[in-house]
């Protein structure tokens, strides 16, 4: 595999590494799974009884459906693409840039998504203010209330960044106990899982969602199959490949909100997304395929603008001398 980005041993990154085409193409069809869940689309049953199933897999361990696997595959490819980028954080300065990256990376994105919740449903803003105000730390989901009043995916938020916090930790620990680690791993996150989804001793469904060893296995699970190289080592050579992984990112933080703008009707916006208007075409089928079509192009839409806007912030934060003293000290 050519490589672009080598790691110094400081354990800083330098240049680039070419990307893997498996972890992006499991983390394209991850999304697409868990969007096409969010936007019920009921005109394909046969599909839907596969995707949309109740309850939870054997033992307890997994939401049934692909929905449930997919949130999975997701934090195992952010373990993977981790381990595969990052190597060597061992001082506090190495693993204060490593978090301010990631930091940079995920929260100037979710915060735009909460600004559009509110841009589209102001009524949110009737909510507990300080509720409100701390959905912007990404952490909502902790208070047992929710997984977010203005953006439900920002659960997503607290699980993801708690694994990063702990990443080096987890690193380091499977590098040094390999599959043994992998099965104590195992063994504690699906046990958590078994008896928090089984027995209910506490109202805990929310902890699963976020509490980092809940969600150890997968993550860990990513890291050490790269450790052990035991994955597709094909780069991605496709631009289109690349961009839509990155763009998936951003499609997964956006869609839940605006398929709520075309499933609640949005008064404002009803001539122009209307159901009603779809069927007026006297074809169920049509009118509802039409509907979700027009959903899913505004998804992308959406999804893109602040892809993009995203890049100019991160740029912007990246271009700071501060920022750049900060990094390279």
């Amino acid at each position: 595999m050519k490589q672009r980005r080598t790691i110094t041993n400081t354990g800083t990154v330098s240049g680039k590494k070419d990307r893997i085409l498996f972890f992006d193409m499991i983390r394209i069809i991850c999304v697409a799974v868990v969007v096409y869940v969010h936007s019920q689309f009921d005109l394909l049953n046969g599909v839907n009884q596969l995707i949309f199933s109740d309850g939870y897999g054997p033992f307890n361990i997994y939401p049934a459906g692909l929905q449930g696997y997919a949130v999975y595959g997701m934090i195992f490819v952010s373990g993977a693409v981790l381990e595969y980028n990052y190597q060597g954080i061992e001082r506090f300065s190495e693993y204060t840039q490593f978090i301010f990256k990631r930091f940079i990376r995920i929260y100037p994105a979710f915060w735009m998504s909460l600004i559009l919740g509110i841009i589209l449903f102001p009524i949110v803003l009737q909510n507990n203010l300080w509720e409100v105000l701390f959905e912007f730390t990404g952490f909502f989901v902790i208070l047992g209330k929710g997984p977010g009043v203005i953006n439900i995916m920002g659960w997503f938020i607290a699980a993801i960044f708690s694994l990063y916090l702990l990443f080096p930790i987890l690193s380091s620990f499977v590098r040094k106990y390999q599959l043994g680690a992998i099965a104590g791993i195992l063994i504690l996150s699906w046990g958590l899982r078994f008896v928090i989804l089984t027995y209910n001793v506490i109202p805990l469904k929310l902890f699963t969602y976020w509490f980092p060893v809940c969600n150890a296995f997968e993550f860990c699970l990513g890291i050490y199959i790269v450790q052990m190289r035991w994955y597709p080592k094909a780069g991605n050579g496709f631009p289109s490949v690349r961009r839509l992984s990155d763009l998936s990112f951003y499609v997964f933080l956006f869609h839940i909100m605006i398929i709520r703008v075309f499933l609640l009707d949005v008064e404002q916006l009803k001539p122009l997304i209307s159901l009603d208007n779809m069927l007026a075409m006297n074809n169920l089928y049509v009118g509802y395929s039409i509907y979700y079509i027009q959903m899913m192009i505004t998804i992308l839409i959406v999804s893109w603008i602040a892809m993009a806007t995203d890049t100019r912030i991160q740029k912007w934060i990246l271009q700071r001398e501060s920022v750049k003293k900060f990094l390279i000290s």
